[in-house]
């Protein structure tokens, strides 16, 4: 109905103007006047999921699912609810059905991609992220997902190539920026992979991996205070609680290390 409209437009106003609470209640006056609508839940859906209340997103996207089962936007987002809460059996038949409504949405490809990824799907898994490149090949993210998934599978040649490709799109892609640091790191080509870890904190001061990885060539080169000031952003910043582990594991072996040198000097 026109008055529905009315509010939903009023309540988009209101969203994008940064008044996201407000808007709340316009989109609940859109659904009483037009129950059959399934756009008011949807924005509303989107509203709790940016104010980290992912039950009630989810409640208002299962029912824009269910007033309108081919409104791939809400399928999508119900799928990326799910896969953050970790329900990944919930998120992927959502994937699956958009890219039923839409098989050329590359989005979709490369979510289901993930959420196969996730689950250790890893040969699903290529072959959805290689759609999603044949659909749209110049997404930095999905390259570099590729490579990361070639990287498990021990597939370093390819995993290299991803990651330069997500480079060709974005030279200043931080996390491909790091990858490829660790893989000159790994192959004992130190000074490359210092600075491809420097390029990376370059496009993002906040790439943990990129200050381990300054901190253990540091620490290899006996520069014991550079070391440990990277290991401290390193640690400050890793949000990873497996990889952060990683990091305490090779701090302690470094500082054994450093008390052993400094009781020898002494």
């Amino acid at each position: 109905s026109e008055n529905a409209n009315v509010q939903l437009v009023m309540g988009l106003f209101l969203a994008q103007s940064g008044q996201s609470e407000r808007s709340v209640d316009r989109y609940k006056d859109a659904i009483r006047l037009d129950p059959h609508s399934p756009y008011p839940h949807y924005f509303l859906g989107q509203i709790h999921e940016r104010a980290d209340r992912m039950e009630m997103a989810i409640k208002e996207y299962r029912e824009a699912v269910k007033l309108n089962a081919s409104y791939a936007p809400a399928r999508t987002n119900l799928g990326v609810a799910y896969q953050e809460q970790g329900r990944l059996e919930m998120a992927i038949p959502q994937y699956r059905e958009v890219i039923k409504i839409n098989p050329n949405d590359a989005v979709a490809h490369a979510n289901l991609a993930c959420a196969l990824a996730e689950q250790g799907k890893l040969e699903p898994a290529l072959f959805e992220y290689k759609e999603a490149l044949r659909l749209n090949p110049r997404d930095a993210e999905v390259h570099f997902a590729l490579g990361g998934l070639y990287e498990t599978k021990s597939r370093l040649d390819l995993a290299m190539k991803e990651y330069e490709a997500a480079l060709l799109v974005d030279p200043d892609f931080a996390p491909a920026l790091t990858a490829i640091g660790w893989m000159h790191f790994d192959k004992d080509r130190k000074h490359e992979a210092m600075e491809y870890f420097n390029r990376a904190l370059k496009g993002n001061p906040e790439d943990a991996r990129a200050y381990f990885g300054v901190a253990r060539i540091y620490a290899e080169r006996g520069k014991q205070d550079l070391a440990m000031e990277n290991y401290t952003k390193a640690l400050e910043l890793e949000k990873d609680p497996d990889r952060k582990n990683a990091m305490l594991t090779h701090l302690s072996g470094f500082l054994t290390t450093v008390c052993r040198d400094r009781g020898a000097s002494a």
